[in-house]
């Protein structure tokens, strides 16, 4: 009887040993894990806080020039109200970083603004608005603290040469590819339902077919 109680004895403590190795190994994956949700949540911040405005990166210029488009270019262009959600599309053609810790940002930036009507977002007004935008640091993030847009009519092409310099034909190649600046708008359509989420399965231009999201 005593040796089959040694015998029990010695295998309780062989499987302690081995639940106390896991255990160990469970602590250091548990630890892991804790920390990176840590740092996940330090950069979800900023991204949710940036899908209010159709951006779900974690870019704080980028972040910055999508928040200008809505809350700047948006209402001193546009007849917006309470009930309007306007979202941009930002096609970013060239980013210096000065010196100074500035941000010179040119490319072609569009905001549209819509109207929800049942599961669709109806477009209210929008359009195109390409420059180079001058962001200083706020913080630990960006702010815009100047935009020179690109003039229209007869001094497009003069205004655009000044501002792009020698960046001018990738804007223009951009600026004329209306697939790509579409699919882009898309995307932060699609960014901004996620974020808010806001309960509509498409968008639509009036005397244009609804685009699904």
């Amino acid at each position: 009887m005593k040796k089959i109680l040694m015998i029990l004895l010695g295998v309780i403590m062989v499987f302690g040993c081995i639940g106390l190795t896991a255990c160990g190994g469970s602590g250091d994956e548990q630890q892991t894990e804790a920390t990176t949700e840590d740092v996940s949540e330090e950069t979800a911040a900023p991204t949710m806080f940036w899908g209010g405005y159709g951006y779900m990166g974690d870019d704080p210029v980028e972040g910055a020039v999508y928040e200008y488009m809505v809350t700047t270019v948006a209402k001193e262009n546009y007849d917006v109200d309470d009930d309007t959600i306007s979202i941009p599309m930002v096609c970013i053609v060239d980013r210096v970083t000065n010196d100074d810790g500035t941000v010179d940002v040119t490319g072609d930036f569009q905001v549209y603004n819509y109207k929800v009507d049942g599961d669709t977002l109806m477009t209210q007004s929008g359009g195109d608005h390409p420059g180079k935008m001058h962001l200083i640091p706020d913080g630990e993030y960006y702010k815009v603290e100047s935009f020179e847009p690109v003039a229209d009519g007869g001094e497009f092409e003069a205004s655009a040469k000044e501002i792009f310099g020698d960046k001018y034909d990738q804007f223009m190649k951009v600026y004329s590819d209306d697939t790509a600046k579409n699919d882009l708008r898309t995307e932060a359509i699609k960014n901004y339902v996620q974020a808010t989420d806001l309960q509509v399965t498409q968008y639509q231009d009036e005397g244009w077919p609804a685009v699904e999201l």
